[in-house]
Order: structure tokens, then C-alpha cells, then sequence
């Protein structure tokens, strides 16, 4: 089997970037998914979060993943609890769990994240053609990808 090292190896700094601001301000890096790579069973990316911004409590309904920080300082929601974490720290979040993140630092928090199955990176796309998504917006983008974000009478 020839495997095209182009789509198969990403050089660093490579990758699809894309950036948006608003109270999730930052942005992603897809390293791996069926858009980049071809067949694949799962999503990884770079996700960096700028000081105070926050991805929104949330669950997948069928993918799992793995968060892994790289650099930067924040707290992560998982279920019922909220667990400081440092570079170094790796998060399992298994499907159907609640869980969200704010950078709790004041330099950008940054993610690698594997996802099993590969899909939600598609939000990202979409949150990036918006440029300045509200919470709104990203709960809206997310029911179409698997992704439910809490409302404020779920507790």
C-alpha cells in the first residue's frame, strides 16, 4: 500500500487553522480528519482558548476524547466536577458526559484533542466562516454535529 505522506504527516506548523472571537475566542488546527486525511475513525486537532474565553459545557452523543494540555492554565468541567489543569494533564471525556473548559490563565490555553468518531471539528469550520460566533450561535451549530450544549435549566 503507497500511502501519501502529504496528507499523512503534517509538518509542524502545518495543519487547517481556523480562528474566531467571541466568548470562545481562539481557534483550532486539524491535524487529522476525513476532510485532511481520507478514511479515518477519528479527529485530532490543537485547540487554543485566549485568556478568559471558554468552551461552553457540552456533550457529544457518540464520539469520546482524549484532552491533552499543551501550555497555558484552566479549568475543566467533567460531569459534576471542575478540575484545575496545568500542561502535562490529560483528560479522558467518555460520550454523553458533560464537560466544558475556560482558560483560567492569562496566556492562550492550548488542547491537543483526539476524537472517536470525527465529526464535531465540523463546528469549528462553521464557527470560523462566522468570524465572532455567540453562544448562540455555537449551541445552534453544535445540535447539527452531534455536540448539545447545556442550556440553563439543565443542571
Amino acid at each position: 500500500m503507497t500511502v501519501d505522506l502529504d496528507k499523512h504527516i503534517v509538518a509542524p506548523g502545518g495543519g487547517e487553522k481556523l480562528h474566531w472571537g467571541g466568548p470562545a475566542a481562539g481557534g483550532v488546527t486539524i491535524l487529522v480528519d476525513p476532510t485532511n486525511t481520507g478514511e479515518t475513525s477519528l479527529c485530532v486537532l490543537t485547540q487554543t482558548l485566549e485568556p478568559g474565553a471558554m468552551v461552553p459545557p457540552h456533550h457529544h452523543e457518540k464520539a469520546e476524547q482524549v484532552l491533552f494540555v499543551v501550555s497555558g492554565r484552566g479549568a475543566i468541567a467533567l460531569g459534576d466536577r471542575n478540575v484545575d489543569v496545568a500542561p502535562g494533564a490529560t483528560v479522558h471525556v467518555p460520550r454523553r458526559t458533560l464537560h466544558g473548559i475556560t482558560n483560567t490563565g492569562d496566556e492562550p490555553l492550548t488542547i491537543l484533542e483526539a476524537t472517536s468518531p470525527p465529526g464535531f471539528q465540523e463546528i469549528f469550520r462553521e464557527m470560523h466562516r462566522l468570524s465572532e460566533p455567540t453562544l448562540e450561535d455555537i449551541a445552534n451549530i453544535g445540535a447539527q454535529h452531534d455536540i448539545n450544549m447545556q442550556s440553563n435549566d439543565d443542571s
